[in-house]
């Protein structure tokens, strides 16, 4: 049996993927209902708090991006340009964390 997936605001059960937003609070994924992050977080910003939804169309497309920009920096760049470059995989890392800890265990 899996653990349900609980929102970080209220506390209760996210019980399908159309209600979970997750984002990125110091550093560490969290999950919320999509009303409790319109309410309480969208709009606020901070150097701890994202206020873009990991999971999601925008999500997505910036996984996307951030793969093109990996794979340019190591075919294409040098030195520390190209360390640079793989940084921006650390967003493709968050997305895929997401999806396996919160989004995978819910059903659509």
């Amino acid at each position: 049996m899996t653990k349900g997936v609980y929102c970080e605001k209220c506390d209760r059960e996210i019980k399908f993927t159309g209600d979970l937003v997750t984002t990125i609070f110091m550093f560490q994924v969290v999950p919320y209902h999509e009303n409790c992050y319109a309410k309480d977080l969208k709009g606020m910003r901070s150097f701890f708090v994202s206020n873009t939804p990991i999971n999601g169309i925008s999500g997505n497309i910036s996984a996307v991006l951030s793969i093109f920009i990996g794979i340019f920096a190591v075919l294409f760049l040098d030195g520390f340009t190209k360390f640079l470059g793989l940084l921006a995989l650390v967003s493709v890392g968050y997305r895929l964390y997401s999806y396996m800890r919160f989004e995978k265990r819910l059903p659509d």
